[in-house]
This record gives structure tokens, sequence and C-alpha cells, in this order.
């Protein structure tokens, strides 16, 4: 069945996937998409610029004859105007943030937390929320670290879509104030909303967060593979590859059921230590297993976060960015662990169920395209 769609976020790694995604799978659908104009895109995404200059996002995907772009700025109510004038959306897919782990807090709110507020705005004035489906892209940060279940063995339980707010950095507050205020249309307006919290994304295309770590090692050329004792502290790696992400959004838009509802997007478990030792088996990088007594690898973490800490204090002072972001640094010794079995409850499937089949297709399509050789 034809339907007519907005994404947001259209220029971004997931906004092109998922525009890939549905011109594929959906061929009958009507795409609008829409993202800054070039010159505001450039100015924010600062990560882009000065990370990964030389590469793109698949934005070549907006020119096919089916899509029609329209720049507009969420955190502008004027430029929402052309999106929605004698426009009624079927289905609306939000992705577009500041997703920055450098970027200060109210930049943040203002783009993350103002900028819903201003779409969900304009949607209740314009929009048929009988028949709109919204979709949107928050993250599994917003849990923070959860305080989870043991099972029999001592081992810790994958917290599931019902554990509390908890976020630890800046970027995880403001996407949490988002669902909040999306929550309120929701109440208020009883609008058809689906909420997905992705893990850490990988696949191809993909310039920030689990590029670096791939880029770091394949630099290196060589490295320990850390295993911390007692195992039951081994810390978990949660992954998501972006084409399960889109496909899973699209899976959740065509079924009622999922109204009103939370998904964690997440691969199968995943511990660092075997992520790590996969990746550089992939890249033929050399390691030694060096094993860790928790209170050690704890000790020495928060020395390699303090370091960190004096870089991003710096960087700030000079205007620039710090080779590592805090937050990023802060996942060394905080265990994240996600279930999926909710979205796999409905029947969906995932094409990378696993960190071996997500990080090989992501490996294998870096080395393919030269991705990891540094420009330094």
């Amino acid at each position: 069945m034809s339907k007519i769609v907005l994404v947001d976020g259209a220029k971004g790694h997931t906004g092109t996937f998922l525009i890939k995604e549905i011109l594929e799978t959906r061929p009958d659908w009507k795409i609008i998409a829409t993202d800054l104009p070039t010159e505001k895109r450039i100015e924010l995404m600062t990560k882009e610029r000065i990370f990964s200059a030389r590469f793109k996002y698949m934005t070549e995907i907006l020119e096919d004859e089916r899509i029609i772009f329209i720049p507009a700025d969420l955190t502008d109510k004027e430029t929402l105007n052309d999106l929605f004038k004698e426009r009624k959306y079927d289905i609306i897919f939000h992705i577009a943030s500041l997703y920055d782990y450098f970027a200060p807090l109210d930049l943040l709110r203002k783009v993350n937390v103002e900028g819903i507020r201003n779409l969900l705005e304009i949607i209740s004035k314009t929009q048929d929320l009988e028949k709109l489906r919204f979709i949107h892209w928050s993250t599994c940060g917003v849990y923070g670290e959860p305080k989870y279940g043991k099972d029999k063995r001592g081992y810790p339980i994958p917290a599931n879509e019902t554990a509390s707010y908890n976020p630890q950095n800046n970027y995880s507050i403001s996407k949490m104030e988002q669902e909040i205020v999306l929550k309120e249309y929701i109440n208020i307006y009883q609008l058809k909303a689906t909420i997905i919290r992705p893990a850490p994304i990988l696949g191809p295309y993909q310039i920030y967060g689990v590029f670096h770590l791939m880029q770091l090692v394949n630099k290196s050329g060589f490295g320990p593979g850390i295993h911390i004792y007692p195992k039951k502290k081994r810390l978990a790696m949660p992954l998501i590859h972006v084409e399960d992400l889109v496909r899973s959004a699209v899976f959740l838009v065509e079924n009622d059921r999922q109204i009103g509802e939370i998904y964690n997007l997440v691969i199968d478990n995943c511990i660092q230590a075997d992520f790590l030792e996969y990746l550089a088996d992939l890249l033929n990088v050399d390691y030694f297993n060096f094993p860790v007594w928790w209170p050690f690898y704890k000790f020495f973490s928060k020395f390699f976060f303090w370091l960190n800490k004096r870089n991003d204090k710096k960087a700030r002072k000079l205007n620039s960015r710090p080779p590592v972001d805090l937050s990023m640094a802060g996942y060394t010794t905080h265990q994240y662990l996600f279930s999926n079995n909710k979205i796999k409850e409905l029947g969906f499937k995932f094409k990378f169920p696993d960190y071996k089949s997500a990080t090989k297709d992501t490996v294998d399509w870096y080395l393919k395209n030269k991705w990891l050789e540094s420009e330094y």
C-alpha cells in the first residue's frame, strides 16, 4: 500500500540507510527527506569535519528521483512549514539529533529536545493523528548502567525496556529528555508513537564511535587482548548493525501492536574482550592475552579516564577536540548489557544477529574502501 513518509536526519548515517531500505523494500512509498541546509550541517557536525573529513555518508541516494528533499532546521519553526504545508503523512521517522559526546548540554538540548518539541507541535496542528505513525530514534544510553539482576551462576541478566532512566553523559541526558517530551504528546494527543533504543551502531559508512576503535586497532598493528578476572566481571559490548536498525524501524511501523511501545535494538550478547580479539583477527593485528584482576583493571581504567578528562578540558579551552571523546572513555569500566528479546518475540529476524557477523561485514567494507587507513 502506498504511503507518504517523512525521514528527518536524512543526510546522516542512519538516515541514508533508512532511505535505502525503503527504496529497496517499499518501492510504492513516497519519501519526503529533510535535514539541515548544507552550511548549517557543516557548522553543527564538528565530529564529521574533524575526525573524518575525507569520509562521506551515502548522501548520493538523496538524488534518487523518487525522493523529494526539503531542507529544514528543527530548531527554527518557520523552516518546518514547507515540510507540513499541504502534506498529510502516514509515517514519520524521527532520526534527526545531534549525536556528539563532546557537544555541551545546552546545545544538545537546543537541537534534540527543543527540536522534537517544535516538530511535535507542528505535527499536532497539521496532521491526522488517527492515522499517523511516529517512530522515534532514542538510545540505549538513556539507561546508563542499569541495576542488573543475576542468574543462577551470578552473571548479570541483560536489562530490558522496563529499566529506569539513568543517563551517564550529556548526549544521553538530552535523549532521555527527548523521550519525556514525546511521552507528553503521546498522553495528550494520543500520538501513535513507537520508541527504539539502539546500541552503538556499526556498519558501512559509520564514522563515529565504533569506527574510531577499529581505526585505532588497525593503526596500532599490535595490542593486548585484555581478559578480566573474575569472569563474572567481564564487560559487554552492545552493538547494532545499521541495516538491522533501519529494518527494525520499518518492521515496527507496520503493525499497530507496537504503538506506545519501546524496543531495544542490540545484537545478542557480546563481550568486549571477544569482540576485540575477533577484530584483531580480521585486521591481521597481533595481540597477546593479558589477564587482569578486576580491581586492577578498574584502577587503570579510571586513570585512563582521568587522562582523557584532562584532554577534554584542554580541548575545550583551545576550541578543538580531544583524540577520544570523554564519554567514550567511560565505556571501559561500565557494564552495558541489554536484552533484544522483546523485538525478537514479535518475529523480527536480525540479518546480523551476533558480533561476528556484524563486525565482519563492517570490517570487510572498511578494508575494501580503505577507510581504516590513517590520514596522518
